[in-house]
């Protein structure tokens, strides 16, 4: 059966595996490829070296499906069909990143230098992917010794350099080795420094003496980060891997990482630029994995075992307070939160008969979450930190009925425990069953329809509101449920390839973190407080609906590529598309990515172009947390960046690349950043007359260079 061609950059890595070992890896990963229930993208690593990406906008840029908000590098959030990464399975090297540290800062925090690939399930995610996928999944793959490594090579050392016009400099450094039979080890150091950037407005205003007007507030970020990977060979089939990763990430901004100034007169005369704090964020994986090679017999199947750690840190400290916010009780509270997961997860595959390709698979999975503000202080009604347990498990089968026809389904099932703030257990639970019909009616084209149905249960809410004596959790919260069908099509000919899919999810019973809670008087609460409005964490009462398609088309003739891509997504609720929110999703206009590449093999200059347009949207939203609509005008935009890499063909240690983002300089916001100051106040509110969401950067040249021995 002919598979879908993928044009996708692939690294050459130094391969000890023998021809049987690579062929048994090819039917495994066949299999998961059938039984994937909704449309898969991969992405990998070389294309983040050629385009000197730095951060998940950067990262996420030619996927048209896919959207980041927030403006600076700390605020950026990922959105995969208008739905946050909040709703998705995240893991890096294993690491579960579930919850919410602080719904004005990112949730997936992840140094492009360290990634291998990432493997992207949009919609519901098959069983496989681990309890909660609701709205798909995100696997993230740290590189290791052998993608640095030469054939025949066992030391190496690799240096790269680069300089951002708007404005930073990134160094990156590895040291790396493997005997080629029983280990490999990679050490790999990376430091990025954005000073500021400028939007396209002031990009060149005030040039050499910028003023703090020219530069986009909250844009500053200072990383250190670090890989350490290890894998250790016991023999042909059996390895352990060891991996450990940290961003460390420094810069003074205002409590509000993702709003830009705000006119005191629209803020009570508070002027929210001068709430200045230091950002301290650390986020730490670590994992060790148990992998076992399986084989055409079903007695001998594939095994992995994997334990991990992800510990993420968010320190803020007031540091500069201006003489309007000196009352201002957001200026005046440390937060010292940490986020953790810790879990095991194991599976096993196992191939059916002489059909290389039917698998049977199962596993089962335990994972803790907790969260925890050390600044938080306790009373009888607020505990300052919360718990949850996930314990759950899953079977799964792929089936070739015909020749080109094959049939995937299964189930999982997970009981979730969780300890609120208020000192109240909650127990949730449920099945999530899926199902695939994948057809080839002939070798170049083919198709498949899938159905699956999630459940994910109450788990730690987002973290900052651990210290907030007017917020409440529902004791009678329920299980999240959510389904998704899709139907993918995928053509393809010698000179190109055409894909497509159409798909409608809906979420029953969201849990809404923000909501309007009830009057609280001294007599329920704490005493001496005077009557007032309490947020209340719980299920929305209202079915979300998420209609959407997406298109693209490949063109392809010896070293050029063009590629056209099209996506759109209507998340909706009481038949109206969603106004901002902090934990769901964003509504997000048409958008159209185009891409040009040629490759000039004989000199070793490779050029491409990319484009993405996004038309505006103007509609009425429905906020889900005043229960009110309101009429909301999100402009398009049209960004085009420009990109070249040099590699000497004979000597190929050494490369350049060199890229202009944003070349005409428009200036714009990201139509997946909130649209209102405050997400759960009221659009009615003056200060959420104006959209203050950060800009994104104005033109930005690029230049880097890297060298390996």
């Amino acid at each position: 059966m002919k598979k879908a061609l993928v044009f996708l950059p692939i690294i050459l890595n130094c391969n000890y595996a023998d021809p049987i070992k690579q062929e048994l890896d090819e039917i495994f990963t066949q299999s998961e490829q059938d039984f994937s229930f909704t449309n898969k993208s991969i992405l990998q690593n070389e294309d983040f070296i050629n385009r000197q990406v730095s951060d998940l906008k950067e990262m996420f840029f030619k996927e048209s499906s896919i959207d980041v908000g927030g403006g600076g590098k700390m605020a950026q959030k990922l959105y995969i069909r208008g739905m946050e990464d909040r709703l998705l399975r995240v893991k890096i090297d294993g690491s579960a990143q579930n919850g919410n540290a602080f719904h004005h800062q990112g949730n997936l925090v992840i140094d492009p230098f360290m990634i291998k690939k990432i493997e992207i399930i949009k919609g519901s995610a098959n069983a496989s992917a681990g309890p909660g996928a609701i709205a798909g999944s995100v696997d993230i793959i740290t590189k290791d010794a052998l993608d640095f490594l030469e054939r025949n090579q066992n030391f190496g050392v690799f240096f790269g350099s680069s300089f951002f016009s708007n404005f930073g400099v990134k160094e990156n450094l590895a040291i790396y080795g493997s005997d080629h039979k029983n280990f490999d080890i990679l050490a790999a150091y990376d430091f990025v420094d954005i000073f500021y950037y400028r939007d396209g407005k002031h990009i060149f205003t005030n040039l050499f003496h910028p003023t703090p007007d020219d530069k986009v507030i909250s844009s500053p970020s200072m990383q250190n980060n670090l890989l350490l990977k290890s894998n250790i060979f016991f023999n042909t089939r059996d390895k352990i891997t060891l991996s450990y990763n940290l961003v460390n990430d420094d810069a003074i901004r205002p409590f509000r990482a993702n709003i830009t100034r705000v006119d005191p007169d629209l803020s009570g005369g508070v002027d929210y630029a001068q709430i200045l704090f230091k950002h301290k964020n650390i986020n730490q994986n670590f994992s060790i994995a148990y992998e076992k090679k399986g084989t055409k017999n079903f007695n001998e199947p594939k095994i992995k075992l994997n334990a991990y750690g992800n510990i993420r840190n968010v320190k803020l400290t007031p540091y500069s307070i201006g003489n309007s916010a000196m009352d201002e009780e957001e200026a005046s509270l440390p937060r010292n939160i940490f986020l953790n997961n810790f879990g095991l997860d194991l599976k096993v595959a196992h191939t059916l008969k002489e059909n290389k390709q039917n698998t049977f698979e199962y596993g089962l999975n335990y994972q803790n979450i907790s969260t925890l503000d050390k600044k938080a202080l306790k009373d009888n009604l607020q505990r300052g930190r919360e718990d949850g347990h996930i314990i759950g498990g899953y079977i799964q089968a792929n089936y070739y009925i015909l020749e080109n026809l094959s049939l995937g389904a299964g189930s999982r099932y997970d009981s979730y425990f969780y300890y609120d703030k208020n000192y109240q257990n909650h127990h949730t639970y449920g099945f999530s069953p899926s199902v695939v019909i994948f057809y080839n009616p002939v070798d170049s084209l083919d198709l498949k329809l899938s159905y699956s149905y999630v459940t994910r249960g109450a788990l730690p809410g987002d973290a900052l509101l651990l210290q907030n004596e007017h917020h409440f959790v529902d004791k009678n919260l329920k299980a999240e449920k959510g389904q998704n069908i899709e139907f993918d099509i995928d053509y393809n000919h010698e000179y190109f390839s055409v894909r497509g899919a159409v798909f409608y999810q809906n979420i029953k019973d969201f849990i809404n973190s923000y909501g309007s809670g009830h009057s609280h008087g001294e007599n329920e609460s704490h005493a001496g407080h005077e009557d007032h409005e309490d947020t209340l964490r719980d299920n929305l009462d209202s079915l979300i609906d998420i209609y959407g398609f997406e298109a693209g088309i490949d063109y392809f003739f010896k070293s050029f590529l063009a590629s056209f891509s099209f996506s759109r997504s209507f998340p909706m609720v009481k038949g109206k598309l969603i106004a901002d929110t902090y934990e769901l999703g964003a509504a997000i206009g048409n958008t159209y990515v185009i891409k040009l590449g040629y490759d000039f093999k004989s000199s070793g200059i490779s050029i491409s172009w990319v484009s993405k347009i996004v038309q505006r949207l103007n509609y009425t939203g429905y906020d889900i947390y005043n229960n009110e609509i309101s009429n909301i005008d999100k402009k398009g935009y049209h960004v085009h960046n420009f990109y070249l890499t040099y590699i000497h063909p004979k000597h190929k240690n050494c490369s350049l690349q060199f890229a202009i983002e944003n070349i005409f300089n428009q200036y714009y916001i990201n139509q997946a950043s909130p649209f209102k100051v405050e997400a759960d106040g009221s659009a009615n509110e003056v200060i959420n007359a104006v959209r203050r969401a950060l800009p994104e950067p104005g033109i930005n040249a690029k230049i880097s260079f890297s060298y390996k021995f």
